[in-house]
């Protein structure tokens, strides 16, 4: 015998508590989902300006770069003028000096040189002016033959000045005089203070220097210093 069942579905009716519950749920999931907006948005906006501000930083480094690179290249160009003037005005100058060296030096000077000669030779002595002699002792030598002496003799020595140039150092300028000197050309350095035009004008301390290192403008000055001063 079977039993027979009535179909038939079990209806739920929320209760209000249920209602409040709900609807607190759904009001807490609207408000999440609108913080989560709002964060990623404010994310973004933070992102964009981080950006913006490395972009900045990036911008003005490079302003700063080329400001640098600017400075230095004035700098360049200052220090450029700067020795260019300064190698016009020395190149000036030292057309002016070396006009003014020209007028005092570049025609001949005049030195004092020595030439050393043997008197004449007797007829007692040999062709290297020794003798023979006798000693108390009957020992024989060779002596000196007294006519073997040398002489001194001051004389005038000419050198004529065939060109000018000039070298720059730390200390400054020096000058260079080419000089023909005994048909042989060379450089040599020569102190004005060492050139005289005349003796009357040289200091006791200028006569007492060696006569190599003196120089006169004039031949008659060379011979009056000859005759004054190495008499």
């Amino acid at each position: 015998m079977c039993e027979e069942y009535e179909d038939y579905e079990e209806y739920y009716e929320p209760t209000l508590a249920d209602e409040i519950m709900n609807d607190a749920m759904n009001k807490f999931k609207t408000a999440l989902v609108k913080e989560k907006l709002v964060a990623a948005e404010n994310l973004t906006v933070w992102e964009a300006s981080l950006s913006k501000r490395e972009q900045t930083l990036v911008d003005n480094k490079n302003i700063l770069r080329k400001k640098e690179f600017d400075i230095k290249s004035k700098e360049r160009s200052l220090d450029s003028d700067k020795n260019s003037l300064e190698r016009n005005f020395y190149k000036t100058k030292l057309k002016d000096i070396s006009e003014e060296m020209k007028k005092r030096y570049f025609e001949n000077l005049y030195s004092i040189s020595y030439k050393y000669t043997k008197v004449d030779k007797c007829i007692r002595c040999d062709d290297h002016r020794r003798v023979k002699a006798t000693r108390p002792d009957r020992t024989k030598v060779e002596v000196s033959c007294s006519c073997d002496i040398t002489t001194k003799e001051a004389y005038i020595q000419e050198i004529v000045c065939v060109s000018i140039r000039f070298t720059r150092s730390e200390k400054g300028f020096t000058f260079h005089f080419k000089y023909d000197h005994n048909n042989y050309e060379d450089f040599q350095s020569v102190d004005s203070e060492s050139v005289f035009e005349s003796v009357e004008s040289m200091s006791k301390e200028e006569l007492e220097k060696s006569y190599y290192s003196i120089y006169f403008t004039t031949e008659v000055e060379a011979q009056k210093y000859i005759d004054e001063v190495l008499k």
